[in-house]
């Protein structure tokens, strides 16, 4: 009777094992990409477009960040996931300006001098006025200083967000 109850067990105790060392074996593979090699993609990506980056936050262009949209949104992509938010944030933000300025058929060097172009029916000017305005909001401030903290802290660059 000691010899079949301590069979079963040694049986049982193989059948856990061997999936946990499946998954154990698994998790590790798994870490090859995950967060640690997302976070590298994510530094080499910010690295590659540091003088872009420079250039764009630190032109006087209106445009520069329109322009570089696909820039930022390639960035964004490659962001930790810590990081997702604030990216959406910010490029929300963008697009909102964007989309404002297409639907009222301008581009933003027409506003030079912080005039609106003539021509503006007042509810375009509100329009893209209000757009402006949300890329200085709070929330997208905090996030632009967050993508820019952690470049800092994590990927030992100034992006001169």
């Amino acid at each position: 009777m000691t010899g079949s109850t301590s069979r079963p067990r040694r049986r049982a105790g193989a059948v856990v094992a061997a999936p946990v060392v499946a998954l154990a074996v698994l998790t590790s593979v798994a870490g090859c990409g995950g967060p640690e090699q997302q976070r590298a993609d994510y530094c080499a990506e910010l690295k590659h477009e540091q003088a872009r980056f420079a250039e764009m936050f630190g032109d006087d262009d209106p445009s520069a960040l329109l322009d570089n949209l696909p820039v930022l949104e390639r960035v964004a992509d490659k962001a930790p996931e810590d990081l997702q938010d604030e990216w959406q944030t910010l490029l929300n933000a963008l697009h909102g300006l964007d989309d404002a300025l297409d639907d009222a058929g301008v581009d933003p060097e027409d506003f030079r001098g912080g005039r609106p172009p003539a021509g503006l029916s007042s509810g375009e000017r509100k329009s893209v006025a209000d757009a402006a305005d949300a890329l200085a909001a709070p929330q997208v401030v905090s996030s632009a200083q967050g993508i820019e903290q952690q470049a800092r802290d994590v990927c030992k660059i100034q992006l001169g967000l």
